[in-house]
């Protein structure tokens, strides 16, 4: 899922995430996050061969691969060409230029203002007339694909964000364990980082541009009033976020940061600055486990809730769900093949099959007992983790995709001192709001 930087997964998600990525930002977020095909399968004569874009890439869309040739085979008459097109403007081109993909993935936070702007197909037929249970997805992931009675898409992977961690480092530092809360973060990102003469950064504890969704639900945060109809950007739990990053990011400075983030390696690669111990700690999605695995599988990490605010307890295992998603563009030419394609993607089997591959959580809980996830790095703590009670998703509404970015946008400005917060926050509020109508 995400090949991303931090504020790019934001504008996208987490466009990972990703990711991952997942799988997660923009201008600062963090820096250095980026089909496979097999032999076509014989197709009856008549056989409908549907088109199907994917925004998955390397491994990850190799695993899809090898799903859309297992369907392949059981169904020639119906055959699928997957394509990998992580360019997701590309599909709303297509769709409005007529000639868009029978089926596609998307990020569940693009489903809402897309279905409501007619690009998605409304499901709810199809799910009825099938008898798919909607209940055995999880809720937090269902909803970013419905929108008052309308379902436009069907999750297929649901991500969520946790603090990992280089044991070696923070034993180096004296640390035992992971911080658990907020005010030890800082102490740790402050004492974990090396800054040499002339302000030079060799290593960060922690990438001062962080998942803004996360930590302002860490503190309680909230960017909409559904009763009200008010976007909220300058909740106090979103500004006491902002003032967390915006503080570590002046310890060291715009340029340094820029100068430490031009030398960091690729995020799918060994050269990750996590894993090349570039960075002591980072908050990344499910799915790093497995890329530790296929890249630096002798780094000693692990894997802890993101910290809370101290003066609110209750607030524990704080995060942000996002999901990736299948639909079916407006316009597709063979609808009924498609859905029964996504109906088959999104089955406990074949959901099991695929997450698992790619170390994402599923949406549905009937597979979370799957034996495919026993060998998955870091899936029993995900796992236990997206139980939390305070984990929430971006609130899914038509201006989706706006808030989004002129968020990022602004959250960048407010890092390198471009803007006040007060007024970044205000500058959101003001074009964000005319369009809550």
């Amino acid at each position: 899922m995400k090949k991303k930087t931090w504020f790019g997964l934001w504008c996208l998600l987490l466009s990972i995430m990703i990711a991952g990525c997942s799988g997660g930002s923009g201008g600062t977020a963090e820096p250095g996050k980026t089909s496979g095909e097999e032999p076509d399968q014989p197709a009856a004569a008549d056989a409908v061969e549907l088109s199907f874009w994917y925004g998955w890439t390397g491994p990850e869309a190799e695993a899809l691969e090898k799903l859309i040739a297992k369907w392949n085979e059981a169904h020639p008459e119906i055959q699928v060409k997957g394509l990998s097109q992580s360019d997701y403007q590309k599909q709303l081109t297509a769709i409005t230029g007529g000639n868009p993909p029978d089926v596609a993935s998307q990020f569940g936070q693009n489903v809402v203002p897309w279905g409501l702007r007619g690009a998605m197909m409304p499901l709810d037929d199809y799910i009825a007339k099938d008898g798919v249970d909607l209940d055995d997805f999880v809720p937090a992931a269902l909803s970013t694909s419905q929108h008052e009675s309308a379902t436009y898409a069907i999750p297929t992977a649901m991500h969520v964000s946790m603090l990992f961690y280089n044991k070696d480092i923070l034993k180096e530092a004296g640390y035992d364990g992971p911080p658990e809360t907020l005010g030890e973060l800082k102490e740790y990102i402050k004492a974990l980082s090396i800054v040499e003469d002339g302000g030079r950064l060799s290593r960060l504890g922690l990438w001062p541009g962080m998942d803004a969704y996360t930590f302002s639900y860490a503190y309680g945060g909230s960017f909409y009033d559904e009763a009200a109809k008010q976007v909220t950007p300058d909740h106090e739990g979103i500004q006491s976020a902002i003032k967390l990053s915006k503080e570590i990011w002046d310890q060291y400075g715009s340029d340094n940061l820029d100068r430490f983030s031009s030398g960091l390696g690729q995020y799918m690669s060994a050269q990750n600055p996590f894993f090349s111990g570039k960075y002591a700690m980072t908050v990344d999605g499910e799915w790093l486990p497995t890329f530790i695995k296929q890249f630096a599988p002798d780094l000693n990490y692990g894997i802890a809730p993101i910290p809370y605010d101290e003066n609110h307890p209750e607030r524990k295992n704080p995060g942000n769900v996002t999901t990736s998603v299948f639909y079916i563009p407006k316009g597709a030419k063979h609808p009924d093949a498609s859905w029964a394609f996504i109906k088959w993607m999104t089955e406990p089997e074949q959901m099991a099959e695929f997450t698992a591959a790619i170390g994402n959580l599923p949406t549905r809980t009937s597979a979370f007992a799957s034996p495919l996830y026993e060998n998955v790095p870091g899936f029993k703590e995900f796992l236990d983790y997206s139980a939390s009670e305070n984990l929430k998703s971006f609130p899914a509404t038509s201006f989706t995709n706006e808030y989004m970015t002129e968020f990022s946008a602004q959250v960048d400005a407010i890092l390198r001192g471009t803007v006040s917060i007060e007024e970044g926050l205000a500058n959101v509020k003001e074009k964000i709001q005319p369009l809550v109508k």
